[in-house]
């Protein structure tokens, strides 16, 4: 995974918010998506942190999104979370690997990083409640296929 589990599971959290504006609490959520409660909790605080998020206390409180899920990208969660330096450096690790002394791999790298910048700033948390709507879809067809 090119991306830290924190990241994975923040997608999977902003997909999983209601669009209606309602608030979620972070232990529904994360016993909904089957992650590790308190981690979750943490890794939403810090989405707040970047205004991606909105969270408020007490028992009609938890977390909801700041915006349309059609306006956050994939590429702002990952910046709030891996930082704006996370494509950065050498993919093999070499602090001398640059234009000037490249790795093996520096020139397919560069070239996928380009592509991966685009993909996430063109793809949005309401691509990902989307793909999860039609995979949700497939699953119950595949099942219901099953057992005719």
């Amino acid at each position: 995974m090119l991306f830290s589990t924190a990241t994975g599971y923040a997608l999977r959290a902003l997909a999983a918010l209601p669009e209606d504006g309602t608030f979620s609490l972070a232990k529904d959520l994360a016993s909904r998506l089957e992650l590790p409660g308190p981690y979750l909790a943490k890794i939403l605080q810090g989405l707040v942190q970047a205004d991606i998020l909105q969270s408020v206390r007490g028992p009609k409180g938890g977390f909801r999104l700041t915006r349309p899920s059609h306006r956050i990208t994939v590429g702002e969660v990952v910046i709030a979370l891996e930082g704006p330096d996370s494509m950065e450096g050498c993919i093999m690790g070499f602090p001398t690997c640059g234009g000037d002394h490249p790795c093996p791999l520096h020139d397919a790298w560069a070239a996928v990083k380009t592509q991966v910048a685009t993909s996430m700033t063109e793809a949005t948390i309401r691509d990902l409640q989307l793909m999860d709507l039609r995979n949700q879809k497939e699953f119950k067809a595949r099942s219901q296929a099953g057992r005719s």
